[in-house]
């Protein structure tokens, strides 16, 4: 069974690839290509990777916790400010500025839950993660954050052996501004003995 920190990443990449745009940029999880030192990723360009940020979880059980997960989506492109002739000649289809990838990708996640038991996706915090000369390409890359939460039920240590995810729960905060669930689920993933 995948983790839903998966579910999730994996979610958000396939919502992603099915985004209509003018343009077609590569998406996929992230994977350190911004660390090859040979920029490989350059010529991928545009490009949108998602990855996960983190989870603070807090005990909401004897065997629940909540879990508040943060997911990043980093898109790269060339500086098309630094490129005249490529604003005037928008007939490729592949010149869209760092900014339109950020939102286009805001408008697919937010309030969106990837058919899953999660909160609906918040956007979050936008920051520059690198402005580069590569082979006389300006290149740009930002991150924007977006939140979740979900809920995990952890087996009774007495009714099943260690490791094995008997249940997740999941809880849905529909009214903005309580922290009172509006609805839940559960979903059963192995039958204790």
């Amino acid at each position: 069974m995948s983790s839903p920190v998966t579910l999730i990443e994996q979610g958000l990449v396939n919502r992603l690839r099915a985004v209509t745009r003018s343009y077609t940029p590569l998406v996929e999880s992230y994977g350190a290509q911004l660390d090859d030192e040979t920029f490989g990723w350059i010529r991928s360009l545009p490009a949108v990777w998602v990855t996960f940020d983190g989870a603070r979880p807090t005990r909401v059980g004897p065997r629940t916790w909540r879990y508040q997960g943060t997911f990043e989506v980093l898109v790269a492109q060339r500086n098309l400010v630094q490129d005249r002739a490529r604003q005037a000649d928008d007939s490729r289809g592949q010149d869209v500025g760092v900014y339109q990838l950020l939102e286009d990708n805001k408008l697919a996640l937010v309030n969106a839950t990837l058919g899953l038991q999660i909160e609906p996706l918040a956007p979050g915090a936008i920051r520059s993660v690198a402005k580069s000369l590569v082979n006389r390409d300006a290149i740009t890359v930002m991150a924007q954050q977006f939140a979740t939460a979900w809920t995990e039920i952890y087996p009774d240590p007495a009714l099943a052996p260690a490791g094995d995810l008997i249940t997740v729960g999941l809880s849905y905060l529909l009214k903005p501004g309580d922290d009172e669930s509006d609805a839940s689920d559960q979903v059963t993933t192995l039958v204790a003995p």
